[in-house]
């Protein structure tokens, strides 16, 4: 018996000694050394310095260098994670989650999760946010980010229930006041008292102040006239991004709406804000009013039968919008119709609509419009006559970009390249990482047949190009120089 136990006793003694004499080696592998920390936080900040200056293939370089000196931490990874978000790839940055490896704690994967899901909220795809958010929690529920993104994105998909059991968290700050304003809105649904009650138990400070106070005025409003108060919420709910609140509080009653235009109208809207274009126009199609909200109608039909790619139609409802409010018209709704006509190439009928336009309005995008179309049409003289009735310092930025990049554009295709590269050097000054200013020294370079500037801006213009303005165009130019 004291055998064994002396036995034992040594064996304890023994693995003590090993761990001893293991412990250094072990530690070693466990922690990073000071120069690894170094050269990790320089790479990192020449990332910094790269993504500032929008550089974000070499900063990715950069980045995944650092991952592979310290893989286990994660502000490298947050900042490729946000080059693909920034540049509208969810999916590449959900690719970069997974093949981190075991390296990331749980709680550091949730918060790049968290950003995916964020970006696929901003692109409205709300199912992919919803998976993402998801995968966040999983992680940490903690995670209150992931929380609050994951009940907006449910009430875009019309989880409502599930929304509401997310807003029901503890929030801090900023959090806690949206998450209210959001209960309150679904509270409203079938009690408007009680919303009132959530909306005033909170202090909205400045950030949210305007969105509380014009609900606040909203539910102030409501009487007794149940349709009234149904179109009243419902327009805004479609306001503030919420149409499928809208749809849930109106669908029902629509019954009931056959002879109430305002709720109708809301109730179209909503189903075209949230993709539904057939619902929307069969809503829309057969109201008859005798007021102003038929030029309203007519432009959500308009923009309906756009995305159906019932070119004529939408034509034709943008034509009955503008006829029939002429005198109230929207610049909004003129500048919308006249991009669509330029981008079908209907150069004749987007002058036809200038023509009325200009009947109308006397603000600096008139000439700029006629600018854009003389372009496309490749009337020297006209062009020529409408920019030099561009006011240019009157302008605002992303005016002065367009009127730019048509400017420099139709002069590089006339091979006027002196008056270009005074353009170009404007274009410099007011943003050098404009895609299209980019394009137009691919262009310009072309020209004066240096092909490797031309390659090297052409490939800029696709780098900066976040919303995809003109990388078909340097995509094109690309494959000729090759």
């Amino acid at each position: 018996m004291c055998k064994i136990q002396d036995m034992k006793n040594f064996k304890k003694y023994f693995l003590f000694i090993c761990i001893l004499f293991l412990f250094p080696f072990i530690l070693s592998g466990c922690t990073v050394s000071e120069e690894k920390v170094s050269e990790y936080e320089r790479i990192v900040s020449d990332a910094d310095l790269l993504i500032k200056g929008k550089e974000y293939s070499l900063a990715l370089d950069k980045l995944n260098d650092a991952t592979e000196i310290i893989p286990s931490r994660v502000d490298a990874f947050e900042r490729i994670v946000g080059i693909f978000t920034v540049k509208n790839k969810p999916e590449d940055a959900a690719k970069v989650i997974e093949e981190s490896g075991g390296q990331l704690s749980q709680s550091d994967k949730a918060k790049l999760y968290t950003l995916v899901g964020d970006a696929y909220y901003n692109l409205g795809e709300f199912d992919k946010a919803v998976t993402n958010y998801q995968l966040a929690l999983g992680m940490s529920d903690k995670d209150m980010s992931a929380s609050l993104g994951c009940a907006k994105a449910y009430l875009q998909i019309g989880q409502i229930e599930k929304a509401k059991d997310l807003l029901e968290k503890t929030y801090e700050g900023d959090m806690a006041i949206e998450s209210n304003l959001l209960l309150s809105y679904i509270q409203a649904l079938s009690d408007t008292n009680k919303a009132e009650e959530i909306l005033k138990s909170v202090e909205p400070g400045d950030k949210w102040r305007e969105a509380y106070t014009k609900w606040n005025e909203v539910l102030g409003s409501l009487n007794d006239d149940e349709l009234f108060n149904a179109a009243k919420l419902g327009k805004e709910y479609v306001d503030r991004g919420y149409p499928y609140l809208a749809i849930a509080l109106l669908e029902p009653k629509l019954s009931k709406m056959e002879e109430y235009a305002d709720g109708l109208y809301i109730l179209g809207k909503a189903y075209y804000e949230n993709g539904d274009y057939r619902k929307s126009i069969g809503v829309l199609q057969d109201i008859s009013t005798l007021g102003d909200l038929n030029q309203y109608i007519y432009w959500v039909l308009a923009r309906d039968y756009y995305q159906l790619n019932d070119i004529n139609s939408s034509i034709a409802y943008y034509d009955s919008a503008i006829s029939y409010g002429a005198s109230q018209a929207h610049s909004a709704m003129y500048k919308e119709y006249l991009d669509i006509l330029m981008k079908e190439n209907l150069t004749e009928k987007a002058l036809e609509v200038m023509r009325s336009a200009e009947k109308i309005f006397t603000d600096t995008w008139v000439p700029l419009y006629y600018v854009k179309i003389y372009s496309l049409r490749d009337d020297s003289e006209k062009f020529t006559y409408y920019a030099n009735k561009v006011s240019y310092e009157d302008l605002d930025d992303s005016e002065k970009a367009e009127f730019l990049y048509s400017k420099g554009s139709y002069l590089i295709k006339k091979s006027k390249l002196d008056e270009a590269q005074e353009v170009l050097d404007v274009f410099w000054e007011l943003n050098q990482y404009d895609p299209r200013y980019n394009l137009l020294v691919a262009e310009i370079s072309i020209k004066d047949n240096d092909f490797e500037k031309a390659k090297e801006y052409a490939k800029k213009a696709i780098e900066y190009d976040l919303k995809g303005v003109v990388s078909k165009e340097a995509q094109t130019l690309l494959a000729q120089i090759d």
